[in-house]
């Protein structure tokens, strides 16, 4: 999110004509510090993508607004635990959310991602998924006629971009009986 804010391409996402959810521990991640680059960007987004954003709190945001409360009161203990805790947070709350989705109740759900850990933390989903990198994302939004010039705003952002990658994950194979 903060790569597509940062060229100007946060409406793409609505182009998907997709459920869009957003997990509370990205949410977190990309807005909950307004002096962040773009957190304002996403912020103002949200609120004018109103009621088109389900926002899915999760057990992991649940454990990290635990920690933050107890390293808040002075517990140093917590707070190297939070410490911890926060690496990868927002991928382990997409699979947690996704892993709540039952197979039989969408055909694929697509992950946006730039953080390497994510193909592996989601080879194991139980749903049919697509991951792509923000570079793979904008070239399909492009391919469908938005935005011709969006490869050339995401590239001048300056970000550390991950390649053009797109995975399918085909999950729930192993259950099926030959």
């Amino acid at each position: 999110m903060i790569g597509l804010a940062a060229a100007g391409l946060l409406e793409a996402i609505r182009v998907t004509n997709r459920h869009i959810v957003l997990v509370d521990r990205v949410e977190d991640e990309v807005r909950g510090d307004l002096a962040k680059p773009f957190a304002a960007e996403v912020a103002d987004w949200l609120v004018r993508m109103q009621g088109a954003i389900v926002r899915a709190p999760t057990l992991e945001g649940l454990a990290i607004a635990t920690l933050r409360q107890q390293a808040g009161q002075g517990d140093t203990a917590a707070a190297e635990r939070l410490k911890k805790a926060l690496r990868h947070s927002g991928e382990r709350a997409i699979r947690e959310y996704v892993e709540m989705i039952e197979p039989k109740d969408i055909d694929d759900a697509v992950v946006l991602y730039e953080d390497g850990a994510v193909p592996n933390l989601m080879s194991a989903a139980s749903v049919p998924m697509v991951l792509m990198t923000t570079r793979a994302f904008v070239r399909v939004m492009i391919d469908r006629g938005c935005n011709g010039d969006a490869l050339q705003a995401l590239e001048k952002t300056g970000y550390h971009l991950k390649p053009p990658i797109r995975t399918l994950i085909e999950a729930g194979l192993d259950d099926v009986t030959p």
